[in-house]
């Protein structure tokens, strides 16, 4: 039973908090084999229909090569549990929008680690940063199009405790943002700090419920106010079967805007379910719905609040021992309101923007080092601004394929 309440409590923390991927991690996540030190390249070629360096540009249709060289790490102590993940890649393309050397660099690092103070204690933190061009839709943090090279970045720390063999806590704080390296896109620089609170309580071995109370500050660059947002939620997290499990969490936002809109509210929905189809298909997925900060400056015009919606899945199939196939598909629609005009203080009308994303995907396995892999990318993007707002182009359609070769050492 102890075991049960930690472990669930790690499940809540990696599938909703800010800066970690929307879909959910598996039950038994800090519970597994350790990896030794390995690093894997990657080699490869594609090809992009619709690629710009700034989301202020016009695109081009550009081939392009790719290297990639990643490293990752797992080990585990009766203690302590790392995890770590590393990723640096250059793209070269052939042609650029910019007009330099068509060069753009990609890495990743990400790290969790589980320590146990003692019985009823635990330390837990996870931290994620990327920097690039392409966004990762299943992370909470969307912008439309390719935009400019920028640092992605969360960073959560908290102490997890158990009162009684039902119920526990976890406390902690979270910082993330986002700082862009283009002219008008660093107007959407963002930081924000936050504080939580998180009751645990298990009606069973298979059954948690929460309760969620957090405090977020946002510094926010260009013409947006900073914020402040106070959010609180009830939420169960349910095991339906050893490799099959939901989390959800239901509440409100609390939201004032500098020199903007002030004390009103905001629902927030967010669901994340994972299951084993059978012993060769395994399907994640993902909603919600809330309050988000990227985004929200257009030159002199802000919205103090941009609702967002997101709906996602994957599902991966493994044909044969060697052959595995996947495909998924990403739903992310913005509603934009409370809107101004800061230097003439003129409202906005209300405004929308929606981009849809499905791609497939497959692996093959060469030998026990090496693998071949492809992917499709197709996304479709439309908004109701018009050029006069500084938004960019944010009506297109863009393919992308890539083929490489990757070898494990």
């Amino acid at each position: 039973m102890k075991k049960k309440y930690i472990v669930a409590g790690s499940i809540m923390l990696s599938t909703l908090s800010h800066g970690q991927s929307l879909f959910a991690e598996g039950p038994d996540e800090d519970v597994t084999t350790p990896l030794p030190l390995r690093f894997t390249a990657t080699a490869g070629i594609g090809f992009d229909d619709t690629f710009t360096s700034t989301s202020d540009e016009e695109s081009v249709s550009s081939a392009y090569v790719n290297a990639a060289l990643g490293a990752d790490y797992v080990n585990f102590t009766p203690k302590t549990s790392w995890k770590v993940g590393a990723e640096v890649s250059a793209n070269k393309y052939l042609k650029s929008s910019s007009g330099n050397n068509g060069v753009y660099y990609n890495g990743r690092l990400n790290l969790a680690l589980n320590h146990r103070l003692n019985e009823r204690t635990r330390y837990v933190q996870n931290s994620y940063v990327s920097y690039g061009i392409e966004p990762d839709y299943s992370f909470s943090f969307t912008p439309n199009r390719a935009p400019s090279e920028h640092i992605f970045y969360s960073t959560d720390h908290s102490i997890g405790h158990r009162w009684t063999s039902r119920l526990a806590t976890y406390t902690g704080v979270r910082a993330y943002g986002v700082d862009y390296h283009g002219g008008q896109d660093k107007d959407n620089n963002r930081r924000t700090y936050s504080v939580y609170n998180n009751f645990r309580y298990a009606t069973g071995p298979n059954t948690t419920m929460t309760a969620n109370l957090s405090y977020a500050k946002t510094d926010a660059a260009g013409s947006a106010g900073d914020s402040t947002d106070i959010t609180a939620s009830l939420g169960i997290e349910h095991q339906l079967s050893r490799n099959s499990y939901v989390n959800a969490q239901i509440g409100a936002t609390h939201r004032d805007v500098d020199g903007g809109r002030s004390g009103y509210y905001s629902p927030f929905v967010s669901i994340a379910y994972n299951a084993a189809l059978n012993n060769k298909a395994r399907l994640k997925t993902y909603a919600n719905y809330g309050i988000q900060n990227y985004g929200t400056s257009f030159g002199t015009s802000t919205f103090d609040t941009n609702q967002s919606i997101r709906v996602g899945a994957e599902l991966n199939y493994q044909v044969s021992p060697k052959l595995s196939l996947r495909g998924g598909i990403n739903y992310i629609s913005y509603n934009y309101s409370d809107g101004r005009n800061t230097a003439t203080g003129v409202a906005n009308r209300d405004e929308d923007q929606s981009l849809i994303n499905p791609y497939v995907g497959f692996t093959y396995q060469l030998n026990e080092q090496t693998t071949v892999n492809g992917s499709y990318h197709y996304n479709t993007s439309s908004s109701s601004f018009d050029d006069s707002t500084g938004s960019g182009n944010t009506d297109y359609d863009r393919n992308r394929f890539q083929l490489g070769v990757s070898r494990i050492f």
